[in-house]
């Protein structure tokens, strides 16, 4: 039986995003697990339940293929899934016939919070 966890999980190679989306996720209380190679996480994801999910579109593995697995996984089916993307067409449609939400890069506070489903980011 899977371990629910109560934060993101985030695959990506990118050591600056990393530390980005922990400093944003700690200013909210919200627990990072973060794995640099999809296989790595996805070993984790067969024990355990995040509330949500973060793919980089540099992972080591096609982003939109590690989604489209995950999908298929009846436990995870329901847990918000975003593949974090450089601005295209091409991949924008892409992640809408995976069934994922795309974000466009670069990454900022109200693309993070309106993916987690938290209000607006207050200006510091």
């Amino acid at each position: 039986m899977a371990v629910d966890f109560p934060g993101l999980l985030l695959l990506s190679r990118n050591e600056a995003l990393r530390a980005y989306v922990d400093l944003v996720l700690s200013e909210q209380g919200i627990s990072l697990r973060h794995f640099d190679l999809a296989r790595e996480g996805m070993f984790w994801l067969v024990e355990h339940t995040p509330r949500y999910i973060l793919l980089d579109q540099d992972l080591d593995l096609d982003p939109f293929a590690v989604a489209a697995r995950i999908r298929h996984v009846r436990r995870l089916k329901e847990i918000p899934l975003a593949v974090l993307i450089e601005p295209s067409e091409k991949l924008r449609t892409t992640a809408e016939v995976v069934r994922v939400t795309a974000i466009e890069k670069p990454l900022n506070r109200d693309r993070l919070f309106r993916f987690l489903g938290l209000g607006p980011a207050k200006s510091v």
